[in-house]
């Protein structure tokens, strides 16, 4: 039985977890609104915990000193966290390994979101290990999200993980300029390469503005093949469905015409994410 001192602490927990998936990512922290009611707590524990990997890989001002290694250290931490149980005292992993535990997501897709960052950092040489790290990372996430709501079929999952993928790349489009500012580099190589740039340049800041277009014409057409793909095999059972809504944000931001500063989420991005759960489909 959960006496009144535990019984508050996991009341504390959820509100804290509630807070942080709000702050850190406020696209997923909306669509995860729409889950079934006993996933949407699983949820905000596994948006706070991809914002902490997210965190792990955006090292401006330390790149040029130490490299990936201040990310990839971060990063072990919550592979060790992971791997022997032992929360530290961190709420957000407290409550990751209370998940674990309960068997509501699986200990590989957690462990493939962390190494998925760790590519990142390490450095993506082709388009054949990007999306796998693409699917991996964003994907993971919503896949984790459809098992917390007790999706459990593989083809389902599969389809939920392309459409994480879709958000993924809508993502970038979207908010491309700001993630290369801050560090980050979540591009392959032979795609920068095919833009006339490379990973450091692309870092210190010398890509125009034709260039950055170029690389989002390239996310555009990704996105486009992974939603062809999620849309094979008709409708998805409401779960599911509920776990793949922040792709219908990333197609906006593959459409939407490329901004210096791309503005904040209005109206009619939460009406679309409403109109799509409303008629099934996406």
């Amino acid at each position: 039985m959960t006496g009144p001192m535990d019984a508050s602490h996991v009341a504390h927990d959820g509100v804290s977890m509630l807070h942080a998936a709000r702050a850190a990512d406020p696209d997923r922290f909306f669509c995860a609104l729409f889950l079934p009611a006993a996933a949407r707590a699983a949820a905000m524990v596994l948006i706070a915990f991809n914002h902490e990997c997210v965190r792990a890989v955006a090292t401006p001002a330390s790149w040029s000193v130490a490299g990936p290694m201040a990310g990839l250290i971060r990063l072990q931490w919550w592979r060790d966290v992971v791997e022997s149980g032992n929360a530290q005292r961190h709420d957000t992993a407290r409550a990751l390994l209370g998940l674990l535990a309960e068997g509501r997501v699986r200990r590989d897709t957690i462990e493939a979101i962390i190494t998925a960052r760790e590519n990142e950092l390490d450095g993506l040489p082709d388009r054949e290990n990007w999306q796998a790290a693409m699917l991996a990372g964003a994907g993971g996430v919503q896949v984790a999200m459809a098992m917390a709501a007790g999706v459990e079929a593989g083809p389902v999952l599969e389809r939920v993980r392309l459409y994480g993928g879709v958000y993924g790349v809508g993502a970038l489009v979207r908010y491309l300029p700001a993630v290369l500012a801050a560090g980050r580099c979540p591009l392959p190589d032979d795609m920068l390469a095919d833009a006339g740039l490379t990973r450091d340049g692309l870092r210190t800041g010398h890509a125009s503005p034709g260039q950055i277009e170029a690389l989002r014409m390239k996310l555009r057409q990704q996105g486009q093949d992974w939603l062809a793909q999620a849309r094979m095999g008709g409708r998805l059972p409401h779960p599911a469905l509920a776990a793949s809504l922040p792709a219908v944000m990333g197609l906006r931001d593959m459409k939407a015409r490329a901004l210096p500063a791309s503005p904040p989420r209005g109206m009619g991005d939460r009406l679309a994410v409403m109109a799509a759960r409303m008629r099934g489909r996406i």
